[in-house]
């Protein structure tokens, strides 16, 4: 009987370092809170092998171009038209958070983890995109239209907060939300009657403005 209750507890031993072995314990971000990568939220009952504090998840990464300056210009002289012409304030991107739930979170790790899914250097938190007009370099050919447009690339992610208050206590979300921010701006001159590479500023320039 003795040696049967060994046996029994011995397989109770290895099932439990298996368990354990399973648990991923998430990694330090740079500002002293966590995050996990792969942007999958963790399920609430598993457990985190003696892991306890913050970290964060993001995922739906998204890159958009947006257009945040554009004006439309015709040359009327039998001469191409070479100048600086005028590229007006059409919209305003700035980097932050929005919350769905909480109302406390980091936006350097949000953003760490934004710049890592889309290979772009983004734009701090609070940081807006330009509200004056731009004067942008163009020649205009004889009896044609150009729009001069300036323009970011808008990254886009769900984010989480999450909290393990101990190593068996599972998982609380503490805020969610949507992070977002821009890559460095972009200019181009858009000859209205030729085409232009798909999902490119100068496309969705054209297809708004022409």
């Amino acid at each position: 009987m003795k040696n049967g209750k060994r046996r029994i507890a011995a397989i109770v031993t290895a099932i439990g370092l298996a368990l354990t072995a399973l648990v991923a314990t998430p990694a330090y971000a740079a500002d002293g809170e966590s995050y996990l990568g792969g942007g999958v939220a963790t399920p609430a009952a598993i457990s985190y092998g003696g892991f306890s504090g913050t970290y964060y998840t993001v995922n739906n990464v998204t890159k958009i171009k947006k257009v945040t300056h554009a004006s439309k210009h015709y040359n009327g002289t039998s001469s191409n038209s070479k100048a600086s012409y005028s590229s007006a304030k059409q919209s305003t991107l700035t980097a932050g958070l929005t919350y769905s739930t909480g109302g406390s979170a980091s936006f350097n790790t949000v953003l760490a983890k934004l710049e890592g899914s889309s290979r772009l250097d983004l734009a701090a938190s609070g940081s807006k995109t330009s509200s004056s007009t731009l004067s942008i370099d163009a020649t205009i050919k004889p009896r044609k239209y150009v729009v001069v447009t300036a323009g970011n690339t808008e990254v886009t992610g769900k984010w989480k907060k999450n909290y393990c208050a101990s190593g068996n206590a599972g998982l609380v979300v503490k805020a969610s939300g949507t992070g977002k921010s821009h890559a460095i701006r972009e200019t181009a001159t858009v000859q209205c009657d030729l085409s232009q590479p798909k999902g490119s500023l100068a496309a969705l320039a054209k297809s708004r403005y022409c």
